[in-house]
């Protein structure tokens, strides 16, 4: 494993642990929303979308269509947004 691999599986598991409020290893719509808009506001942005614009997005993350994010598909989110 690179070590952007690591870093990425750390900060991974840090959303989880923040945001899988369940413990069910995913991260469905709700929870996911909230990391969204988090990070919207941790990035100096206020934090507000459209729904629209949330469907879209969380499309991108759910590659397997299934209305839950999984820490493999975050992983791939994650690197298709930082360009590796």
């Amino acid at each position: 494993m690179s070590d952007i691999d690591g870093i990425i599986e750390k900060c991974i598991d840090d959303i989880w642990k923040n945001y899988d409020k369940d413990n069910s290893g995913f991260l469905d719509k709700g929870e996911t929303r909230e990391f969204v808009r988090n990070t919207l506001t941790e990035m100096g942005e206020n934090g507000e979308f459209s729904e629209t614009d949330f469907d879209a997005c969380f499309k991108e993350f759910d590659k397997d269509g299934n209305g839950t994010i999984s820490k493999d598909e975050m992983k791939i989110f994650i690197k298709k947004v930082a360009g590796l």
